[in-house]
C-alpha cells in the first residue's frame, strides 16, 4: 500500500522518501518561508528530505545551491532549515546520497540486530539512537555473556547474507493486529510497517535498504549496563569496514613494535 498522498491535509508536506527511499532529487513548491531560531526556514509541498524522528537524524544537502542544515517535523509539515534564504517559489532539492545512505543501513542493520536480540534471548529494544559514528541500542536484559553475544551477531549477519527483501506499506490502526509486530506501535491512525521479509515486522517511519544484503556488515564493539539493562553499541556497512581497516593497522603496527606476529 502506498502513502495515500490524496489524504493529506491542506499544508501537509508529501513525503517522498515513503515513495522512495533511493530518489536523490525532486522538484517542489516552497508554501512558507520564516525565521526559524533566527535561521532561515521553509515549507514545501513535497520533499526527499527526512526529518530529525525515531532515533534518526535528518537528511542534509540542498535546495538551488543553498544548503539544508536541518530538517524537522512540525505536525503534518517538514520544516527545514537553510543556511541562507532562498528567493526561489519552485526549487530543485538535492539530498546528501551519501549520508542517507549510511543511515540506511544503520537503521535497516537496527532493526535486524534488534529481532535478532528478541528472537535468542527475548531481549525487548527499549531505545535506539543513530549518531553520526556510532548507534546505540539499549536491550531490556540484564546482563549478557561471550557466548550469547556471538550468537545474537551471528544470527543478525546471516540474515544480512541471506539478502532478504525489506519491504515497507501502511496498514490501517484496526487491521495491524495482523502483523506480528515486534513492538506495539506509537501512532494511531495510518501505520507504516518495515518488514525484513519472514523475520522482523516493525512499526517505523524511517529510510530503509531495499535487501539485507546492503545493510553488510554488523558488529557490536562495546556494551555498558544502564539502568537494570544493557546498551549496545554497533556498525553497519561502511562503518563496520572502516572500523575493521583502521583496527587491523593498528594491530600490525603494534606487532611490528613489539616484534611479535
Amino acid at each position: 500500500m502506498d502513502y495515500p498522498n490524496e489524504e493529506r491535509i491542506k499544508g501537509e508536506t508529501r513525503r517522498l522518501y515513503f515513495d522512495d527511499a533511493y530518489q536523490r532529487e525532486f522538484e517542489a513548491a516552497v508554501i512558507e518561508k520564516f525565521l526559524f531560531e533566527g535561521k532561515p526556514a521553509c515549507v514545501l509541498d513535497q520533499t526527499c528530505f527526512y526529518p530529525e524522528s525515531g532515533g534518526q537524524p535528518s537528511d542534509r544537502g540542498g535546495m538551488d545551491g543553498v544548503g539544508v542544515i536541518h530538517v524537522m517535523e512540525d505536525g503534518p509539515r517538514i520544516v527545514h532549515i537553510l543556511e541562507r534564504d532562498i528567493e526561489a517559489e519552485q526549487i530543485h532539492g538535492v539530498i546528501d546520497w551519501p549520508r542517507r545512505f549510511d543511515h540506511m543501513q544503520q537503521h535497516s542493520g537496527q532493526h535486524i540486530l534488534s529481532q535478532s536480540f528478541f528472537e535468542l534471548l527475548e531481549g525487548e529494544t527499549l531505545s535506539f539512537h543513530l549518531g553520526e559514528t556510532i548507534s546505540t541500542l539499549e536491550i531490556g536484559i540484564r546482563d549478557i555473556t561471550g557466548p550469547d553475544l556471538n550468537r545474537v551477531e551471528e544470527r543478525a549477519n546471516a540474515v544480512v547474507f541471506e539478502d532478504r527483501e525489506i519491504k515497507t506499506y501502511f496498514i490501517p490502526e484496526e487491521k495491524i493486529s495482523s502483523i506480528p509486530l515486534r513492538r506495539p506501535p506509537k501512532k494511531e491512525g495510518l501505520i507504516r510497517v518495515v518488514e525484513v521479509n519472514g523475520f522482523d515486522y516493525s512499526a517505523c517511519g524511517g529510510t530503509h535498504c531495499r535487501r539485507t544484503g546492503e545493510v553488510g556488515l554488523i558488529k557490536i564493539i562495546k556494551w555498558e549496563k544502564i539502568r537494570g539493562n544493557v546498551r549496545f553499541e554497533f556498525l553497519c556497512g561502511r562503518r563496520a569496514v572502516d572500523d575493521y581497516a583502521w583496527k587491523n593497522r593498528a594491530l600490525t603496527e603494534i606487532a611490528t613494535w613489539l616484534s611479535a606476529h
